[in-house]
């Protein structure tokens, strides 16, 4: 992070948790959805090896059907500590 970003994040502590707090109940909606709908663009088996690991490399060592169940688990997951995180950011 740049200083200007630091800054802010510190003097906005609030605002920030509100924001992460989201983006992490979206992300974990985003996988459920792409699971249930079969999303080509998040479950395609990647083409070449990489070194950070998405779904795509588990579509290519594991199969498409298990990256989609990895992907509902994890978006379950992720979808559970956005909840939490969002009613304690806006409600509290």
């Amino acid at each position: 992070m740049d200083e200007s970003t630091e800054k802010w994040v510190k003097n906005n502590p609030t605002i920030f948790g509100k924001i992460v707090a989201v983006v992490i109940f979206v992300f974990g909606v985003c996988l459920i959805v792409g699971a249930v709908r079969d999303w080509d663009w998040l479950y395609a088996a990647d083409k070449h090896y990489q070194n950070n690991w998405g779904m795509g490399q588990i579509s290519r060592y594991l199969g498409r059907g298990n990256a989609r169940i990895i992907g509902f688990i994890g978006g379950i997951f992720f979808t559970v500590i956005g909840g939490i995180l969002i009613y304690g950011a806006f409600l509290k």
